[in-house]
């Protein structure tokens, strides 16, 4: 299984426990972590506060300034790594990513995808949760395909599809479809599939030869990418 790796700014210094909720608690020599109601074990790491790390998020969304300068306070860094296996184990460790910020962290950085929440952003993004993959996707722009990033955490190859026809939020709206038909609903990923794309008809599933990324980039999913055709 691909490993997920979720830092989160917190309000104190890497020697010192962070609190989660009444009973649990982060201690500066955590090696694992159990969040109540998520029966995903973490692996930690805690690590000192980084220069700049404001503009990590600002790069992913707009944030107010009391945010930034929220962010770029904190006094450590807590690092969560884990797995995901499935749609529960998915909508688990979002309500413990909820959990985290409501004891005070100031957002979250997916370092799979690239993503990077404020505590609102996240919230937002998330909203009532029908779409629990939606905070964990990342969008990359090519000069006529739009891809995703971060599916790789899933097991699952990246999906793209043509700039034609549609707005950008319209196509990051059919790939997130998508992509949670084939993990939430274990639809399968394989050239010649075909998948709904909501309102936007259905799609077939076809292996793209080119990724944007070299092999040897963090971002390269082993998995594949696999086009969306419209039927």
């Amino acid at each position: 299984m691909n490993q997920f790796v979720l830092a989160f700014p917190i309000p104190v210094a890497v020697t010192d426990p962070f609190t989660i909720t009444e009973t649990v608690q982060v201690a500066a020599d955590a090696k694992t972590l159990m969040v109540p109601g998520c029966s995903v074990q973490f692996n930690v790491v805690r690590h000192a506060a980084a220069v700049g790390l404001a503009d990590i998020f600002k790069e992913h969304q707009t944030i107010s300034a009391e945010e930034a300068s929220a962010i770029e306070a904190h006094k450590s860094l807590l690092f969560l790594l884990g797995t995901l296996k499935s749609g529960e184990d998915l909508r688990m460790v979002n309500s413990a990513i909820l959990k985290l910020l409501s004891a005070g962290a100031m957002g979250v950085y997916m370092q799979q995808s690239g993503t990077a929440w404020t505590a609102n952003g996240f919230r937002e993004e998330l909203d009532d949760a029908e779409f629990p993959m939606d905070p964990w996707i990342n969008f990359v722009e090519g000069p006529e395909v739009l891809y995703t990033l971060g599916l790789a955490t899933f097991n699952l190859p990246d999906l793209c599809i043509a700039r034609t026809g549609a707005d950008a939020d319209e196509l990051r709206n059919i790939l997130a479809v998508v992509a949670d038909t084939l993990f939430i609903d274990g639809v399968s990923s394989k050239s010649g599939t075909e998948v709904d794309g909501g309102d936007a008809g259905m799609f077939t599933l076809r292996a793209e030869s080119k990724s944007p990324f070299a092999k040897d980039s963090p971002e390269f999913n082993r998995e594949g990418i696999m086009r969306l055709v419209k039927k």
